[in-house]
C-alpha cells in the first residue's frame, strides 16, 4: 500500500514503524511541516488531516490580516487624495 495520502490538496506520508502508526506533512506554502506517531493508521490519517486543517486555516488568516492591510492603504491613499482635491 503506498504510504503518500492527499488532503485538501497536500501530500503526507504514514507508514507503520515498531507497532506505531508515524505521520508527516510537509506545508508546501512554508519552510516546515509537522509529524506525529499515533496508535493506528486511522489515527494518524485523522492526526494529519488535523494538522493540514490547522495549516490552511492560519494561511487563512494571514491572507484575511494581509487583505485588511491592503484595503487600510488603499483607503489611506483615497482619502489623502480626496483631501488634496478640496483643500
Amino acid at each position: 500500500m503506498d504510504s503518500m495520502r492527499h488532503y485538501l490538496g497536500i501530500d503526507f506520508e504514514v507508514w507503520e514503524a515498531q507497532q506505531r502508526w508515524l505521520w508527516c506533512v510537509i506545508d508546501p506554502h512554508r519552510d516546515g511541516g509537522a509529524i506525529g506517531a499515533a496508535a493506528s493508521e486511522n489515527d494518524a490519517v485523522r492526526d494529519a488531516c488535523l494538522c493540514i486543517d490547522e495549516m490552511m486555516s492560519a494561511r487563512a488568516e494571514v491572507c484575511i490580516s494581509v487583505d485588511w492591510e491592503i484595503s487600510l492603504s488603499n483607503l489611506e491613499r483615497y482619502l489623502a487624495r480626496c483631501c488634496d482635491r478640496i483643500a
